[in-house]
């Protein structure tokens, strides 16, 4: 575990605090767009938001290669489908949230008049105790529905409840344990982290003096729902080169091989929380029909940046169910090279996500290593080619 002040630790955690608390489900980045407009300012040469709702912040360069850095703002959640006759709210899933991370939870609705508190419906313990295994099964998400008290679909909408609206888990961030080890837990980790790291970064070049490269980061929205945001960022800025920043997947628990469900296996997720960022290699999505091999001159910079500095790492072999950002950015113009940094993370798209403030603190350090050690020297080519005089 590398090790990192405590009131960096501290301050992490309540940047992050911040972060966690604005409900951002694909779709709904308003209000974390707003935020991260307003942490960029002080730290960049120019802030702007395009109209599909990513947010950048520019530090200009002394020449070098134009550099986008997405991490993606939104995250998984829900949204309204329609109301009941009797006054339950049925839902669809936004991103890939599977029925069992949904079952028995308390929600929040977010209407024109705040939040409004609802609860996942469950079959009484009492009955599921009895009828089990059968009872203790987790229906499919089109039978779920949430309860808010009314007794009417028109009781539902006098509390501001309409189709469209979006639905977030009811979860703060807390540190898990006793803090001591550096974990948190809360909703929307994935990708509010990610965020964090790339203002902790701006951070830090912005104290280390004007960087060779022109450095673009970008809070990128929709990456849940197919890497949108990010696929826009790319054809609007068409950046030479792209380090994106996002969660993996992490053991936790017990076994081998494939998992038995509640664990997931070193096998199933090569990585460890409190043991540094991964360097992905290679991934694939589950939500878009394509991945990325990340680039190996990126891969080269942010190891040697990562070993010169004494910041831990991994390297991320294989991932065949998540991609991220980056990913999408490596298709613009006549191609990208492209890298993800990628953050261990325990039970991805749920209420209860874990992560190391160790491991973030490490991800933004490696990244500002590695963009301010791109100088007028730096190559990015597949392959050198030897020149042929005539």
């Amino acid at each position: 575990m590398s090790t990192v002040r405590p009131e960096r630790v501290e301050r992490l955690f309540k940047t992050l605090q911040s972060l966690v608390v604005i409900p951002a489900t694909s779709g709904f980045e308003q209000g974390i767009a707003s935020r991260l407009l307003d942490e960029m300012r002080p730290l960049a040469d120019r802030v702007e938001v395009d109209p599909f709702g990513n947010v950048y912040g520019t530090i200009e360069g002394a020449g070098g290669p134009r550099v986008l850095l997405p991490a993606h703002s939104d995250s998984v959640g829900m949204i309204v489908s329609h109301i009941e006759e009797n006054g339950y709210v049925r839902f669809d899933t936004v991103g890939s949230v599977p029925p069992n991370l949904a079952y028995a939870q308390r929600v929040l609705i977010m209407t024109p008049r705040g939040a409004c508190t609802g609860v996942v419906g469950s079959k009484p313990g009492h009955i599921a105790f009895r009828d089990a295994p059968l009872g203790t099964s987790v229906p499919p998400t089109d039978a779920l529905f949430i309860d808010v008290g009314a007794s009417s679909c028109e009781a539902a909408q006098r509390m501001g409840i309409e189709p469209g609206q979006q639905v977030t888990w009811d979860r703060e961030l807390a540190w898990l344990g006793d803090g001591s080890a550096g974990l948190v837990t809360g909703r929307s980790l994935d990708d509010k982290t990610g965020c964090l790291v790339l203002l902790e970064a701006m951070r830090a070049i912005r104290q280390s003096g004007r960087p060779h490269a022109t450095l673009i980061f970008v809070g990128a929205v929709q990456e849940e729902i197919g890497l949108r945001g990010a696929t826009q960022a790319a054809n609007r800025v068409r950046p030479d080169l792209c380090i994106g920043v996002d969660c993996t997947v992490s053991q936790a628990g017990f076994g081998s091989g494939v998992g038995m469900h509640p664990s997931t296996t070193f096998s199933e997720a090569a990585n460890s929380l409190g043991k540094g960022p991964g360097l992905s290699v290679m991934d694939r999505g589950a939500s878009v029909p394509y991945g990325l091999f990340g680039h190996p001159a990126l891969i080269a910079l942010c190891r040697a940046a990562a070993e010169r500095a004494g910041i831990p790492y991994q390297i991320e072999g294989s991932m065949p169910i998540i991609t991220s950002d980056a990913a999408a950015v490596q298709f613009a113009g006549s191609g990208v090279p492209s890298l993800t940094i990628k953050i261990p993370s325990r039970y991805t798209h749920g209420p209860i996500e874990v992560c190391s403030l160790h491991d973030v603190a490490a991800s933004a350090d490696l990244l500002a290593a590695a963009l301010t050690a791109i100088g007028p020297e730096s190559r990015f080519e597949f392959l050198e080619v030897p020149r042929i005089s005539a």
